[in-house]
């Protein structure tokens, strides 16, 4: 197949593209130039600002049988593109869990209605959009996936996830964790989702179809998650909780460029059967893997081994009154 893919030139993207590649498609990107990833294949480029017509322009002219679209964080964005390629004939958008309307009742299927997550802001309000835009202006016999992701993990994450802790367990550092520190979370290692969203090109139900994607069995709560990473790095974990709610400091929306923790203290957790029995779900890969891997790329980079606490732990700090290292 002749695959478009908007974005494509960091972390998950570039994966996207390799396994597009492995399976034997032939890939064009869509990007803004600031990133040039070597792919292990030539691939095709188009250089352009998404948010820019006369950019997308160009597009319209590409003999695509689909398109990845894992750069779309507005409805805006989603709603030119269509406009620009209003019936290529499959089309798979990167979303994620955080689209649904959180319930208690665990895990949640994929007809979990819409939020807007609280938590999230407008980034939750905005991939919610994405994926009603995508609908409306797409039906059958045209081709949809919206493949929701959770939390990911990998080497050299941009937003740091595995790294935040090891760095703080590596220089002995307390972990502060929102809450109880209890919650669960699911977790999806960055091959696993690469893979899911390159076979996801593939799938053949007309109409607009959701699948929750995750790498099984790794499940496990903030404390728990801390205690691997700090089992893999094979140091002494110290761990404090603070309150605050979800995230610390009992703020409405969570900020993870400013946490007290890369992740929220709040149960998330999707049902996996129906990416299974679509041939989207990835194999078993242990969650100690998964931080070895991210643990051997960060010590292999001494530029990110310096770190400082986050204004929100300092002031998580101050709050509870606890004189930690």
């Amino acid at each position: 197949m002749r695959v478009l893919v908007m974005g494509g030139t960091r972390f998950v993207g570039v994966a996207a593209v390799e396994a597009l590649l492995a399976h034997g498609h032939e890939v064009t990107v869509f990007h803004r130039g600031s990133r040039r990833p070597r792919w292990s294949t030539p691939v095709g480029e188009v250089l352009g600002d998404r948010t820019v017509r006369a950019d997308l322009m160009p597009l319209a002219a590409l003999d695509v049988d689909a398109v990845l679209d894992l750069s779309a964080y507005t409805r805006a964005q989603t709603a030119l593109l269509l406009d620009v390629l209003p019936s290529v004939p499959h089309l798979v958008h990167a979303s994620t869990l955080n689209v649904y309307r959180p319930s208690p009742l665990l895990p949640w299927p994929e007809d979990t209605p819409y939020g807007p997550h609280p938590l999230w802001g407008q980034y939750a309000v905005e991939k919610i959009g994405c994926e009603q835009e995508l609908r409306s202006a797409r039906p059958a016999p045209l081709r949809t996936v919206a493949v929701r992701l959770p939390l990911v993990l990998g080497p050299r994450n941009f937003i740091p996830r595995e790294e935040f802790v090891l760095n703080r367990l590596l220089d002995g550092a307390t972990v502060l964790l929102p809450g109880d520190g209890q919650a669960v979370h699911q977790y999806v290692h960055l091959s696993h989702a690469a893979d899911a969203l390159a076979r996801a090109v593939t799938t053949t139900t007309p109409g607009f179809t959701a699948y929750n994607v995750a790498s099984p069995r790794c499940v496990t709560s903030l404390e728990g998650f801390v205690q691997i990473c700090a089992e893999v790095a094979g140091v002494p974990a110290t761990v404090r909780t603070v309150g605050g709610g979800p995230t610390g400091l009992d703020r409405p929306v969570f900020d993870q460029l400013d946490c007290v923790f890369p992740f929220t203290n709040e149960n998330t957790v999707a049902d996996l059967g129906a990416a299974r029995d679509a041939g989207l779900l990835p194999p078993f890969l242990d969650l100690r893997e998964m931080v070895d891997g991210a643990l051997l790329a960060l010590l292999d980079d001494p530029e990110r081994r310096r770190w400082e606490r986050t204004a929100a732990e300092r002031l998580a700090l101050d709050r509870t009154q606890v004189a930690t290292p």
